[in-house]
């Protein structure tokens, strides 16, 4: 699986409400799904914090120097989007190497059982990934995909 591929099942698998109004997700249910979060979102922060660490380690002196001047000249305006535009490129670069490079995760699955009380819990919830508001049955057929096999 690559870091990209974990990152997406945490995305999703992070969303799973495990109670609604009447319905509730069995303990044992809960414990699988939570581990999953767990697993998953470690792989998220350490990609963070390696991107994190690579943009301190390509940003210059000068960049700073200009992002914490307060009036800047046209000359110096040119300069700071030139190194931003050379920033976000590189980190651009970076993001999509370092995202596909395979990593060892246990690869979670659902049985069927345990998808439908996912979809009895979840299927009145539209959800928000990425600042993008997904259906609650795309949201479900999403997980099916991920994790049914």
């Amino acid at each position: 699986m690559t870091i990209d591929d974990a990152i997406i099942r945490y995305n999703f698998i992070s969303k799973v409400q495990f109670k609604d109004r009447e319905n509730e997700l069995s303990k044992d249910l809960k414990i699988k799904v939570m581990g999953m979060r767990i697993e998953y979102n470690k792989i998220n922060k350490a990609f963070n914090d390696d991107v994190k660490e690579f943009t301190k380690g390509i940003t210059e002196q000068r960049f700073y120097e200009l992002q914490d001047k307060q009036e800047k000249t046209k000359e110096e305006t040119n300069e700071m989007n030139d190194l931003v535009n050379k920033y976000n490129q590189e980190i651009n670069e970076y993001v999509s190497k370092h995202s596909m490079e395979e990593i060892e995760v246990n690869n979670y699955t659902f049985t069927e059982d345990e998808y439908n009380e996912i979809i009895e819990t979840n299927s009145e919830k539209d959800v928000v990934i990425n600042g993008t508001t997904i259906p609650a049955p795309d949201f479900l057929e999403v997980i099916h995909d991920l994790f049914v096999k």
